[in-house]
């Protein structure tokens, strides 16, 4: 069996060029953890993820190790960081997007995705390899499905 197989073709995207509070928007209204970053012509530029959204709102200096444990410096109100967002939410996402997400061909056989999800379970874009154009994502609910239908 393929990742073609499994995948969830036509996943939710941004365009590059669409802005951070737009992609916020849709990770929230579509309660996503992640969404595909296109350009304009539809080919595969990275992924941005709730991570990354924390990431652009929390001070640099709070992301050396993990983001959890190096926020007590942050006071109790919520409202520096919704500043922090205001002062950057029009900027693009593809500035922020993950360019290093990893990207499978249609025809990568499932184990492989399998394999790559026990490192680390971030969604795998599913590329045409000509085009370089989003054509799904496999996810860590389509890994999963995958293994528990075969059964």
């Amino acid at each position: 069996m393929r990742c073609a197989d499994i995948m969830t073709a036509n996943p939710l995207t941004v365009r590059d060029s669409d802005s951070i509070a737009m992609a916020a928007e849709k990770l929230i209204a579509h309660r996503q953890l992640n969404v595909a970053v296109v350009d304009a012509d539809g080919r595969f530029v990275g992924m941005f993820s709730a991570e990354d959204l924390l990431g652009v709102v929390v001070p640099r200096v709070a992301l050396a190790g993990s983001l959890a444990p190096n926020l007590r410096f942050v006071a109790d109100d919520p409202r520096r960081l919704a500043e922090r967002f205001g002062e950057l939410k029009h900027q693009p996402v593809g500035g922020v997007a993950d360019r290093n997400a990893v990207v499978l061909a249609p025809d990568t056989p499932q184990i492989e995705a399998f394999r790559i999800f026990c490192r680390n379970p971030a969604p795998l874009a599913v590329i045409d390899p000509q085009s370089r154009k989003l054509v799904g994502l496999v996810t860590y609910w389509d890994v999963m499905g995958a293994i528990t239908t075969c059964a």
